[in-house]
């Protein structure tokens, strides 16, 4: 499992628009360029088209009635892992900051756990580190 997290300067309901599961993940998430979403609730499909011209499908397991938070799985992707589950959830801070946190679970394919950790930890760090871009314009 691993978990990226980062405090932003700006409020929740400023960064949940974002990164929302119908959200703006094409300015953030690396190497998206387009994105569709097929139904709603548990079971809606997101699909990513990446600047590769490969597809990433997730499927949307649980969203938070209370948190600003949501669950997927991804169901096909060009990266090395198999089975992933991930959560995104956006914790508002007492000083009008969030924090947002990002978890995933998965089984390696293709390389080892430590390097697919390291691939897994890297995508997550440089799409946390785009929205720090895209809140401080």
């Amino acid at each position: 499992m691993i978990t990226t997290s980062i405090l932003l300067p700006d409020p929740a309901r400023r960064l949940w628009p974002l990164v929302r599961w119908d959200g703006r993940l094409c300015d953030w998430y690396p190497g998206a360029v387009a994105l569709t979403v097929e139904g709603t609730g548990k079971g809606a499909l997101r699909q990513l088209l990446l600047k590769d011209g490969t597809r990433l499908v997730q499927r949307l397991e649980h969203t938070s009635r209370i948190d600003e938070a949501y669950t997927y799985a991804v169901v096909e992707s060009p990266y090395p892992v198999a089975d992933l589950l991930a959560q995104i959830r956006v914790q508002p801070e007492a000083d009008g900051h969030a924090t947002l946190i990002w978890t995933a679970t998965f089984k390696p394919t293709g390389l080892s756990e430590a390097r697919t950790e390291l691939f897994v930890r890297d995508l997550y760090d440089a799409g946390v580190e785009r929205l720090r871009g895209l809140l401080t314009r």
